[in-house]
């Protein structure tokens, strides 16, 4: 049996209005007009869930960002950027996070400022970059996001096709902070909140019925929290490792594991043979089963690092950067995600009992 959620009926809705979902999209009629549609664009794919849940039933809400495609790397046509300009408001995590979107938010402050403009991370308590080597992370930087050892790279190093490539500018505005604060759900709440308080200054939409959802959606969210905290509880092991870049440190502060990773911060860079070695050396200390490979990421460093130490098999894990087709699907969201994906490969790793 086909279950129709949420996610789907807003596909089918649009499919059969076609044209006249443009339409809506592209009106500038006045907020007043009980016909008008709204609609809301995001430049991340949890800020789209966010939004969406926020909102309900009462407005259109779509990512920038195509379905498949990594949300650091993808750079908008011009087409999406006139879109984005007669759309009733645009959300984005904050500034140095995309710099594709703080140029296309600078563009719509300047054309539209009617527009409402969403920072949705904005007075959220970030950590500070993750890091397992002082030494290299400075380096890295030095050289313009380039690892010192590129001439010397293993297997390890990723495959072209498997994800998107961030631009050195956004590696650089990641250096004061780790910009990953909803891979914990409490961090996810005040987002939310920020949301709600934003979308209730836009013409037409409810106050009502927006703080009666944001509400519910944070209920949620502290089930998913409630959930993992539960189901780790029991674990035999305190630490994983993730054969990608390191962005899943909220997740080991707020459920209380150790993160190691093959890289830094940075989505892109390919392990040096110091990374593989601390990497093997890693597997061998705490006893790891299973690596874990991030998903919009290859997994040949992976299957590598399995093939070459005492490691069982390699597990996906995903720090939710974009959706694939698969989850689009499955009309799965944020929490989905983070259910089906990470959880039991969480459990895995960490061998909950």
């Amino acid at each position: 049996m086909t279950i129709l959620t949420r996610r789907h009926a807003v596909k089918i809705g649009t499919a059969l209005f076609a044209s006249g979902a443009v339409a809506g999209c592209l009106s500038t009629s006045s907020g007043d007009d009980a016909g008008s549609s709204k609609t809301v664009r995001t430049s991340f794919f949890v800020l789209t869930d966010f939004a969406r849940n926020v909102t309900g039933d009462t407005t259109t809400v779509e990512s920038l960002v195509p379905i498949g495609q990594h949300g650091h790397g993808w750079e908008p046509s011009a087409q999406v950027q006139r879109d984005t300009l007669k759309c009733d408001a645009l959300a984005y995590m904050d500034e140095g996070f995309q710099p594709w979107a703080d140029k296309m938010v600078e563009n719509v402050k300047s054309e539209r400022p009617e527009i409402t403009i969403i920072e949705a991370r904005h007075g959220i308590d970030l950590l500070s970059p993750p890091s397992h080597n002082e030494g290299q992370s400075e380096h890295y930087e030095e050289e313009g996001g380039h690892d010192a050892n590129h001439g010397n790279e293993t297997d390890y190093g990723t495959d072209e096709g498997d994800h998107d490539h961030g631009t050195g500018e956004e590696k650089q505005n990641h250096g004061t902070s780790d910009p990953h604060f909803w891979l914990d759900p409490q961090r996810t709440k005040q987002a939310v909140t920020t949301i709600e308080d934003s979308l209730s200054k836009v013409d037409g939409l409810s106050d009502d019925v927006l703080a009666e959802n944001a509400t519910n959606y944070r209920n949620r969210l502290n089930e998913l929290d409630a959930k993992f905290q539960f189901e780790l509880k029991s674990r035999e092991r305190d630490a994983v490792l993730i054969a990608g870049h390191n962005a899943f440190q909220y997740l080991g502060e707020r459920y209380g594991f150790e993160i190691h990773t093959l890289t830094e911060l940075a989505p892109d860079a390919s392990p040096s043979p110091a990374d593989v070695r601390r990497a093997q050396e890693l597997i061998e200390e705490h006893g790891i089963k299973h690596v874990l490979a991030p998903v919009f990421e290859s997994d040949r460093a992976a299957k590598q690092l399995v093939s070459e130490t005492n490691a069982k098999d390699h597990l996906p894990i995903t720090p939710i950067p974009g959706v694939t087709e698969e989850w689009d699907e499955r009309g799965w969201g944020y929490i989905e995600i983070m259910e089906r994906v990470n959880l039991p490969s969480l459990k895995t790793a960490l061998s909950v009992k």
